[in-house]
């Protein structure tokens, strides 16, 4: 199977320049790029598995040779898609990632046959890969590719809410029973949604190393697939979940379309890796989301077409690791698959939040410009000083007052009256 699927990933034809629907005027003004990393190990197993964690001799949560594979050819699936726009020159790319390794990894994998240097690009004539430089930033700060991990507590907080809604604590009435039994099967709490999708998650990554699924799960196996698909649509089930769990990466998005439609981008090709949730919130918050987990390597294209002066369109595809012929999406409100920029701008303005950390909950962060930095560190450099040679003084004193000399000690009138 495995074989099958590589053969077809490595087959592809290059796609012309004008498509369906386009004029021949038409030409391709920019190419955004968001993808969820390649095959990876279980984040985490249940206490019955008979695949313990430490079977997996990457680690917990790790890309794995498979998942390298399949991202280096999405990487060239793209690249022979796209060749005709893309020279080589690595500064014609952007890419940030998710600090997670399988997302660097991934991004890292992609790039080897997306990125391949053209001849003015090229170090090593035996050798054909250029460095790409791929920018992240910690998880706990990321609201844009990690989300559902970084720290937003009214995110978290309005999670909470949609558990503890009608419709939350309706779906976890009927699906008790369910969990009871995966809790009995499994040696481990399962009570929602989350839980349950952990579960699917290990036995599906376990049934693609080829182990052996235990026969409970196969008996269970829609119903835990459909918990999975659930949980997706749960965590960007509200407007709030939407605006602060996709609106940065559709802020980005956005305002690198505006910039290119203005001839201002100084870069051709931005990419974004990342984990299915991201990929799930930003196809929700745009209204094309299937309510399907995104297998691995989901990808979400979004191209933007010059059709004439002042007049640009932009259309969205996706494919994934399983199925890498493009399909092209139907945005709301737009009247074919090529979205009018304006159109398309409206459609994402609606979750893009004013300021994310506000409405996160958080205080503003504390900061210095270089010019203030400087002038802290000057004076606090000149508070060092005063302090050390005072010190110095008082030592040096100390050892030159002889040793029969009595100290003078006030008597308790000298200090402020007591009662």
């Amino acid at each position: 199977m495995w074989a099958f699927m590589f053969f077809h990933a490595f087959v592809f034809a290059a796609t012309r320049q004008q498509v369906a629907g386009q004029t021949s005027e038409s030409s391709l003004a920019l190419l955004q790029v968001v993808y969820r990393h390649g095959d990876r190990t279980p984040i985490r197993t249940f206490k019955n598995d008979p695949i313990p964690i430490t079977a997996w001799k990457e680690g917990p949560g790790q890309l794995t040779k498979l998942g390298c594979q399949q991202h280096y050819a999405l990487g060239s699936h793209l690249r022979s898609r796209y060749n005709h726009f893309i020279s080589g020159n690595p500064h014609e790319l952007r890419v940030w990632s998710s600090d997670r390794d399988r997302c660097l990894a991934s991004a890292q994998c992609h790039l080897a046959s997306f990125a391949v240097p053209s001849a003015d690009w090229a170090w090593n004539k035996t050798f054909p890969w250029q460095p790409v430089p791929i920018h992240t930033r910690p998880v706990s700060e990321d609201g844009m590719l990690v989300p559902g991990d970084a720290y937003c507590p009214e995110a978290k907080a309005e999670a909470q809410r949609v558990k503890d809604s009608a419709e939350g604590q309706a779906f976890l009435k009927k699906y008790h029973k369910l969990y009871e039994t995966l809790t009995e099967k499994t040696g481990s709490i399962i009570a929602d949604w989350n839980d349950a999708s952990y579960v699917y998650d290990a036995l599906l990554i376990e049934r693609y190393h080829n182990y052996s699924t235990p026969t409970w799960a196969k008996e269970l196996w829609d119903k835990l697939r459909y918990q999975s698909d659930q949980s997706f649509v749960f965590f960007t089930k509200t407007p709030l979940l939407k605006r602060l769990l996709a609106g940065l990466l559709l802020a980005n998005l956005s305002g690198n379309l505006e910039v290119a439609a203005q001839n201002k981008s100084e870069h051709k090709v931005f990419m974004y890796s990342t984990h299915d949730t991201e990929v799930s919130a930003v196809l929700d918050a745009l209204g094309v989301f299937d309510g399907r987990a995104p297998p691995y390597c989901s990808c979400l294209v979004l191209e933007l077409w010059k059709n004439g002066p002042g007049n640009f369109s932009v259309r969205g595809l996706t494919l994934n690791a399983f199925d890498m012929t493009p399909q092209a999406l139907r945005f709301p409100g737009c009247t074919d698959e090529f979205c009018s920029l304006d159109e398309f701008l409206s459609l994402a303005r609606v979750n893009i939040p004013d300021d994310w950390r506000r409405e996160c909950g958080l205080q503003q962060p504390f900061f210095l410009s270089d010019g203030a930095l400087a002038l802290v560190i000057g004076q606090s450099a000149v508070l060092a000083i005063v302090v050390f040679s005072c010190t110095a003084y008082v030592l040096l004193r100390r050892r030159r007052t002889p040793k029969n000399m009595v100290a003078y000690s006030p008597l308790p009138t000298e200090f402020s009256p007591t009662n």
